[in-house]
């Protein structure tokens, strides 16, 4: 059997799991569902009413929408006790976002697909950094719904996130179906986010073009828009705000913040860090001046806000240097 089809056939299968509210079936398979990514086609339940989906009272709804890269793995780890996935069917939804972009859906269509999938899947934390694009519906339709939104300094967000699209690139060279699976509208989205069709390299990135990687532009920015929507969308009594450095510390902090018994939530997390073998080190290898100048453009207010520490050192280095 074609492999595509065999994993269109367990997706539908574990969705009709969940109409059968089978969830304790579902809650065994769903890191099936994350680690295959296994949404290859619109599944079933994407052309069924919202009344065929039973509904399900939560302990809390909360969302995780922080950027990839500052700890939404990590957050789907801690709430392991609870109702939660981690960039649960993202190709999916990524899928959706790519029409709704390109004007083939309208927002209202997109909304109504969220609200199902929300309710079909009864997640009490739903972690991915999909969510920060989408975070302006899920604060209107759930009222109720609470979110938390894991930051990271962008220097060292940079440098995660190169590490990481290499990390990838080596694992399509080892593996030549994995391109196929990871999808080309993955490869769309990331064009739309890091805006390959309004920035191109400078002669200081030249590293990042022979690696298939984006413009410093294209990252600084989208770090800096995704952060911002965030913050002017969701109101603050709803919003909790945690440095990725500091995730433990705010354990009891994300405990008063839903409500929850302190203790419920476990001190021995994983913390979802790449091993140190799976850093390449090209961010170093690009001018400072360079990539200083390019933070000031797009991340400034943000960095002096939520990072000043990091903008006073960068401050005395340049003075120092003159």
């Amino acid at each position: 059997m074609n492999s595509g089809i065999s994993f269109v056939i367990i997706e539908n299968v574990l969705s009709l799991m969940t109409i059968l509210g089978r969830d304790d079936i579902f809650m065994k398979s769903n890191s099936l569902i994350h680690r295959l990514d296994n949404n290859w086609a619109p599944p079933i339940y994407d052309h069924l009413p919202i009344w065929c989906f039973p509904e399900r009272p939560l302990k809390f709804r909360v969302y995780g929408v922080g950027l990839p890269k500052t700890g939404t793995a990590s957050l789907y780890f801690l709430f392991q006790n609870y109702r939660t996935s981690h960039e649960t069917e993202a190709r999916f939804l990524i899928h959706k976002l790519l029409a709704f972009e390109q004007g083939k859906i309208a927002r209202e269509e997109l909304t109504q697909s969220i609200k199902k999938r929300d309710r079909r899947l009864k997640l009490e934390m739903d972690s991915s950094w999909i969510n920060g694009y989408i975070v302006d519906i899920l604060a209107e339709e759930f009222k109720e719904a609470k979110f938390i939104l894991s930051i990271r300094d962008c220097y060292s967000w940079l440098d995660s996130i190169i590490n990481h699209s290499l990390f990838i690139s080596k694992r399509q060279q080892k593996w030549s179906r994995w391109q196929y699976w990871r999808g080309e509208h993955f490869i769309q989205w990331e064009n739309f986010i890091y805006k390959t069709h309004q920035f191109k390299h400078a002669k200081p990135e030249q590293i990042l073009a022979k690696n298939g990687l984006y413009t410093i532009d294209g990252y600084l920015s989208y770090w800096a828009e995704h952060t911002t929507k965030v913050l002017t969308t969701v109101p603050k009594e709803r919003l909790l705000i945690i440095k990725t450095s500091e995730f433990k510390q705010f354990i009891p902090k994300i405990e008063d913040f839903l409500g929850l018994i302190p203790g419920s939530l476990p001190r021995d997390t994983k913390i979802n860090v790449r091993k140190e073998k799976d850093k390449y080190n090209l961010l170093s290898q690009i001018d400072r001046d360079f990539l200083d100048e390019k933070v000031n453009t797009h991340c400034k207010k943000l960095m002096a806000k939520f990072f000043p520490e990091i903008m006073r050192v960068e401050v005395e280095e340049s003075l120092s240097a003159n």
